[in-house]
């Protein structure tokens, strides 16, 4: 099959899009007022590795967010504006990182929490800055981060939960084919 825009296939590139779609529908759903910290992260997550993990190609992860990032840009859902483009991709940066990973142990939950945990927290960075730039004390800076990233992190481990029994949904039904680096090793 013919390649398309960075090495993505029509079939993987709407797949993206698809995903990078259903980020941004749920974080502008969920925009009610549940007083609790972090809780897009769950989609956030769990739809970013689903790209990671359907497309297996790299940099899909980061594809999606980009995609998410200027959507969110485009149709000003996002209060960050070309610094939400970099609060979707550090996430997904993490996460492409942690492909191989991942793949290895497709079946421990335990493994796919924490890659949650960790790319959850990798926002951090975006949620400092920005409070920096309103000139927000120190002290306070801190403490909103951390309750912030705190959640978030939460949020991202329990989103990346139900990733292997998706995928597995996926590959029973034959919409995703089984990873060829699984069928063949043994653990």
């Amino acid at each position: 099959m013919r390649n398309h825009m960075f090495g993505f296939t029509l079939q993987e590139s709407l797949f993206l899009g698809f995903c990078s779609l259903l980020i941004l529908s749920t974080k502008l759903l969920l925009r009610l007022h549940l007083k609790v910290p972090g809780h897009s992260m769950f989609f956030l997550i769990l739809f970013l590795m689903l790209a990671a993990l359907c497309v297996r190609k790299s940099w899909s992860a980061t594809m999606a967010a980009v995609m998410a990032g200027l959507l969110g840009m485009f149709t000003g859902s996002g209060k960050l504006g070309p610094l939400g483009i970099v609060s979707y991709m550090l996430p997904a940066l993490v996460i492409d990182f942690c492909m191989p990973f991942l793949e290895r142990h497709r079946k421990n939950l335990l493994a796919f929490a924490c890659v949650g945990l960790v790319a959850a927290g990798a926002r951090a960075p975006v949620s400092l800055f920005s409070e920096w730039m309103i000139g927000m004390d120190v002290q306070v800076l801190l403490m909103s981060t951390a309750i912030k990233t705190g959640g978030g992190m939460i949020f991202g481990a329990l989103g990346a939960l139900p990733v292997p029994a998706l995928l597995t949904k996926l590959e029973a039904r034959g919409l995703l084919p089984n990873n060829p680096k699984n069928s063949g090793a043994a653990s």
